[in-house]
C-alpha cells in the first residue's frame, strides 16, 4: 500500500461562495457552513483546466486546493499560494518527467491524504476525480476529458510514446488497465459536470455516468478587444504537448506559406517543434496573460489544429475580437461559428490549415460580433452555477459509493 501523505497538511473551514453562514440545515433546508475541498491533477503550467480551477477558488474563496503536484508559480498566478497544497514536492526532475510516473498515480492519489470536507470538488481530466476524503464526502467533479491516452487517444500516443513493438504491448496494457480503474473510480463520483455535448458524450459512454454541462469560465474583463486593427500573423496558443496540440501540423503548413505564425505556450515538445520550423514561425515561450491579450488583440486570427475536447483559448480570441481558424470536430463544433467567428477545416493536416489560411479574410469579421458570441462564457455565470450545485450536493449528497 502506498501511504501518500501531501507534501503539507492543513484544514480549512469556509464559507460558500465567499458570504458567511451558520452551522447546520437551516428551517427551509438551506445549506450552511460547509467545508469544500478543490482538488485538481497537475499545476504544471497555466491553461485551460487551471483557468477553471482558479474559478473554483475565487467562488469558494477559502477552500484548500490540493493536486498531485504542481509549481509554486502557477499557483501563485492563480491566486491560491497559501492554500495551494501537492502531494509530491515541487522539484524540478518531477516536474520535468511526471509523466513517467503515470503508472503510479492512481495508487498515489487514492492513498492520499486530504482534509475532511462536506463537499469535495474536483476540477480533472486525468487523476483528480479519484481523491477521497477521509469522510468520504460526496463528490462533484468538473471532467474536462475522460483520461485521454487511455479512451480517446490511446493508438496517437501508442505511436509517439511507444515506437518498439514490445514498448507498444506494454503501453496497451498499461492503458487497458487505467480503462478499468477509471471506469472503477468515475462511479464514487457524486455529480459529474463538464462544458459540452461533445465530452459529455464520452462521460456516457465510458463511464456510464450523466454529465450536466456547465459551460467553461472566460474572463470577459481581461480579455477585450484592441482600439486597433489585427496585425500580420496568425497565433497559435498552448502547452506544447505532441501528439496533442497538432502544432507540428500548423508549423508544416507555414512552410509553404508567405504569412507568420507566432507560437505562445511551453511545453516537453518545445525544443522539438523549434528545431523544425521555417524562419516565418516564431516562438514566444510562456507569456503572461497581459502580453497573450496583446497576443490575441494583435493577431489576424488564432489557429486552432488541436481536437480540444472544449478549448477555452479559442473563446478568449473571441473575446478579443479576434477570428478562429479550427479543427472541425469535438469543442470547436460547439463554439466556433462559421462565417461569424471564425472557420473550420475538415482534417488535422498542413494541407488543411494552410487552406484555410489562403481563404481567410480578415475583412469578412466583425469584431463586435464575435466579441458579443464570446460574453456568453463570462466567468461570472460559471461561478454562481458552481456555487449553486455545491449546494445542492451538500444538502442532498446522492451517496455515489
Amino acid at each position: 500500500m502506498i501511504s501518500a501523505p501531501l507534501y503539507s497538511v492543513w484544514s480549512v473551514r469556509y464559507r460558500v461562495g465567499g458570504r458567511a453562514r451558520g452551522a447546520g440545515m437551516g428551517a427551509h433546508g438551506s445549506v450552511g457552513r460547509v467545508r469544500v475541498v478543490i482538488a485538481h491533477d497537475f499545476l504544471e503550467t497555466w491553461g485551460g483546466a487551471e483557468r477553471v480551477t482558479r474559478e473554483m477558488a475565487l467562488a469558494f474563496p477559502e477552500a484548500p486546493v490540493v493536486a498531485i503536484m504542481g509549481r509554486p508559480s502557477i499557483a501563485r498566478q492563480m491566486g491560491i499560494e497559501e492554500r495551494f497544497r501537492a502531494v509530491l514536492p515541487p522539484r524540478r526532475w518531477l516536474l520535468r518527467h511526471y509523466r513517467a510516473l503515470t503508472p503510479l498515480f492512481p495508487a498515489l492519489v487514492g492513498h492520499a491524504r486530504i482534509p475532511q470536507a462536506d463537499v469535495l470538488l474536483s476540477s480533472s481530466y486525468a487523476f483528480a476525480h479519484r481523491f477521497r476524503t477521509p469522510n468520504r464526502a460526496p463528490q462533484v467533479c468538473y471532467c474536462h476529458s475522460p483520461l485521454r491516452f487511455a479512451w480517446t487517444m490511446t493508438e496517437t500516443y501508442r505511436g509517439s510514446w511507444a515506437p518498439s513493438r514490445p514498448a507498444a504491448v506494454a503501453f496497451e496494457a498499461m492503458a487497458a488497465m487505467m480503462r478499468r480503474s477509471d471506469r472503477r473510480s468515475s462511479r464514487r463520483v457524486d455529480r459529474y459536470l463538464t462544458q459540452s455535448p461533445y465530452t459529455a458524450d464520452q462521460i456516457r459512454r465510458f463511464y456510464g455516468r450523466e454529465a450536466e454541462i456547465v459551460e467553461p469560465p472566460v474572463d470577459c474583463e481581461l480579455f477585450h478587444p484592441s482600439d486597433g486593427g489585427p496585425g500580420d500573423y496568425f497565433l497559435l496558443c498552448g502547452r506544447l504537448i505532441e501528439p496533442y496540440l497538432r502544432a507540428e501540423v500548423a508549423i508544416e503548413a507555414f512552410r509553404h506559406l508567405p504569412h507568420r505564425l507566432v507560437i505562445a505556450g511551453d511545453g516537453p515538445s518545445a525544443a522539438e517543434l523549434r528545431a523544425a520550423a521555417p524562419s516565418n514561425v516564431e516562438f514566444v515561450g510562456r507569456v503572461p496573460d497581459a502580453d497573450l491579450v496583446e497576443l490575441m488583440q494583435g493577431c489576424a486570427a488564432l489557429v486552432s489544429p488541436t481536437l480540444h475536447d472544449y478549448g477555452l483559448l479559442p473563446i478568449e480570441a473571441m473575446a478579443c475580437g479576434r477570428p478562429v481558424l479550427a479543427y472541425a470536430a469535438g469543442g470547436a463544433l460547439h463554439t466556433v461559428v462559421p462565417g461569424v467567428t471564425g472557420a473550420l477545416f475538415e482534417a488535422q493536416t498542413p494541407e488543411a490549415v494552410a487552406a484555410a489560411i489562403r481563404a481567410f479574410r480578415a475583412e469578412d469579421y466583425d469584431a463586435a460580433r464575435i466579441r458579443a458570441h464570446a460574453e456568453r462564457w463570462d466567468r461570472r455565470r460559471f461561478r454562481r452555477r458552481i456555487a449553486e450545485i455545491v449546494r445542492e450536493t451538500a444538502a442532498h449528497p446522492t451517496a455515489a459509493g
